[in-house]
């Protein structure tokens, strides 16, 4: 949402990529390995992990979108936003740089929708400072959970849940093998990006291991227009290391370490252009280390079955304003602690767990008359379970409910708030027939005040010497609720005469999204006293938030066809002014054909994007709406059979070089890219 409503060098010629499992994607159907490949659909054999315990996609009674890592080199993104934005109601924000983009699910977005790496929440929220860091040359998948899900989560997951999972040995080796791995390099035209990926994996009789770098350097991205935008460059660059000790058949440890910098020019705003009053050229490095230590047990016992990870996350921004070298700190430590299990009875299934972590958030503000962001930890504990109960051969369901307790402190104000929430949940899954299963649920969700909304002091910004609006801090900030209930159908069709198979999935929502945070600046007075105002957060605006989406695959023989479209419609329930942050009517297609025996593949996507005219609400003064725009992209993937190992790939996005930008976005997305890449496996 945007702040005035919800809250708020190498080149190389290529042609083409390799084949491999075609999408897995909202509609969840995916295409088995190359070697392996079925001509009917095997969603079964997809597993999602982003509900916490890995699961056959065809049991999770959840829309869940699914993007592999086939496609995603096939996209070759520049952020995990761009992962998941043909996606059906899910969008990318923060515009076109890639360090400042975030995601929207259902019109929420920010810190309303949960980020996990590898089943490890992740959370970092500072003023307009990005809050992705995961660079998306180290994905093996993304799964998308759409609508509130706190359940499983906790805080945080009112939209939903973006689930990044890094690439494994177990992804390199090649069977019969112990050591495998890759070496790739791109090259973007538009914005003249050169990146480089290394990954090595090897494996012993109880121990795997993977050891992986990347390095990407980047300029201005040009737009549709032909004009650059400015202060865009940056260079990033990171690592992965992770192993896995086997104990015995039915133990293993794993422990996992990721870091990566990022650094270059930018405006203190990241979504915005610099206007020299309040958003100003900066010097920003970002640094992130995240660890984690994982024990397994997964006995002959159906009562046993889990694990438990122990993780530090931590992140470090240190910028300084190029103007006048004024200095800004921001550093966030969290530290967490995850037991889960699962139990299996005769006709009930558990899923059940405790959570708990705590975040050390500290911050330096250089020069006068700035904001004074509070020296805060917030300590949470969770507990959860869910239960799937098989009424009747073609009747399920599923109950789950969790509770939380959290406690935020500013040490440098000596105040406290404490609080505690009950997230339920409930399933009802009905097997109609072989093709045919509808779900109803209903999910209620919070994200609890962050310490920045909570105690934020010191000054906004100044309109003269010594006229300066100041923030006031707010302890009774209560936390923002979300419940949500939605209708889903999933039809799949026998395979025709021709061996076509249809699959379609559709879901109808209404989520009730209450106690929005939002930062609220009173204008300033001059007459009869002068007064420059203040600023705090408050909670204000009911919503509701409907929307339907409809994803739909075929697949014959060598051909492929994806199909989705979806909407959402946000009003304020108080005064029924239209809500910001709601995503435009979005249609999507996806078409690809594979040739001499799946070596090469070549496809189209289109994207048709509706004007978003519901822009009614009270200070869009200016009437503004945002337009309409189709983009289309082509990719191609070619493995040579007279170069064993070699896969090159090709992406044109906006082939048409469209200038366009998104609703809500202040910036225009980028012209058109050729993107290339080659990559040698061993």
């Amino acid at each position: 949402m945007s702040h005035h409503r919800f809250l708020k060098p190498l080149s190389h010629s290529m042609y083409g990529l390799l084949a491999s499992s075609f999408l897995v994607s909202t509609s969840a159907i995916a295409a088995e390995p190359k070697a392996e490949q079925s001509k009917s659909f095997a969603l079964t054999k997809v597993l999602v992990s982003a509900t916490r315990v890995e699961s056959p996609l065809s049991e999770v009674a959840r829309p869940v979108s699914i993007i592999d890592a086939t496609q995603i080199e096939q996209m070759q993104p520049q952020s995990v936003a761009q992962v998941i934005r043909y996606e059906s109601n899910v969008n990318v924000t923060g515009g076109p740089r890639a360090g400042s983009q975030s995601v929207n699910i259902r019109g929420l977005e920010g810190s309303k929708v949960l980020q996990s790496v590898d089943g490890i929440r992740q959370v970092f929220e500072s003023g307009h400072r990005p809050s992705y860091f995961l660079d998306p040359a180290l994905l093996k998948s993304v799964e998308v959970i759409k609508g509130p899900s706190s359940t499983l989560w906790g805080s945080g997951a009112l939209g939903g849940v973006v689930s990044q999972n890094t690439i494994s040995a177990a992804d390199l080796i090649k069977k019969d093998h112990d050591f495998g791995g890759f070496i790739k390099a791109g090259f973007n035209n538009n914005n003249d990006q050169a990146s480089y990926i290394t990954a090595l994996a090897g494996r012993t009789d109880t121990v795997d291991w993977l050891f992986s770098t990347y390095f990407r350097d980047s300029n201005d991205p040009e737009l549709g227009n032909g004009k650059h935008l400015e202060n865009s460059a940056k260079q990033d660059q990171g690592a992965l290391v992770k192993t896995e000790w086997q104990l015995d058949e039915n133990q293993a440890i794993r422990i996992s370490y990721r870091t990566s910098d990022e650094e270059g020019e930018i405006p203190s705003n990241g979504t915005a252009n610099i206007n020299g009053s309040s958003v100003f050229l900066i010097d920003r490095e970002t640094n992130t280390d995240n660890a984690s230590l994982t024990y397994d047990l997964n006995t002959d016992s159906t009562l046993v079955n889990g694990n438990i990870s122990a993780y530090w996350n931590h992140v470090e921004m240190q910028e300084s304003r190029l103007s006048d070298s004024r200095g800004d700190s921001t550093e966030l430590d969290v530290y967490g602690l995850s037991l889960k299990n699962t139990s299996e009875f005769n006709l009930v299934s558990l899923f059940y767990g405790l959570d708990g972590y705590s975040e050390d958030f500290k911050t330096s503000r250089g020069g006068t008359n700035r904001p004074t962001p509070p020296e805060a930890s917030t300590d949470v504990w969770g507990a959860y379970v869910n239960a799937n109960l098989e009424i009747h051969d073609n009747f399920q369901i599923e109950l789950g409910a969790r509770y939380d307790k959290f406690q935020t402190e500013a040490k440098n104000l000596n105040s406290k708030q404490d609080d505690d929430e009950i997230s339920p949940s409930i399933a009802f899954i009905w097997q109609a027939n072989d093709a045919i299963e509808l779900i109803l649920r209903h999910d209620q969700a919070f994200r609890a005040p962050s310490s920045e909304e909570l105690y934020t002091t010191g000054t906004h910004f100044c309109m003269g010497p010594g006229f300066c609006n100041v923030f006031i801090s707010n302890p009774d900030l209560e936390s923002e609720t979300a419940a949500n209930t939605e209708l889903m159908a999933r039809i799949k069709f026998e395979p025709n005469e021709h061996g076509g198979q249809l699959y379609v999935e559709s879901s109808y929502f209404e989520n009730r999204v209450d106690n929005f945070i939002q930062q609220i600046v009173s204008n300033p007075t001059f007459f009869p006293v002068m007064d420059p105002g203040t600023t705090t957060w408050v909670n204000v605006d009911d919503a509701i938030i409907k929307g339907f989406e409809i994803s739909t695959m075929y697949q014959q023989n060598e051909f492929s066809l994806k199909l989705a479209y979806g909407q959402s419609r946000g009003k304020d329930d108080n005064t029924n002014e239209d809500l910001t942050g709601i995503p435009a009517d979005k249609f999507t297609a996806d078409a690809n054909y594979a040739y001499f025996d799946r070596s090469l593949i070549v496809g189209m996507r289109l994207s048709k994007v509706d004007a978003q005219l519901r822009t009614n609400y009270s200070e869009n003064t200016d009437g503004t709406t945002y337009d309409n725009y189709t983009t289309t992209d082509l990719y191609a993937s070619w493995s040579p059979v007279f170069a064993e190992g070699v896969k090159l790939d090709l992406t044109i996005n906006n082939l048409t070089d469209r200038h366009y930008r998104q609703a809500w976005q202040e910036l225009y997305e980028p012209g058109r890219e050729i993107i290339m890449s080659t990559k040698y496996l061993f």
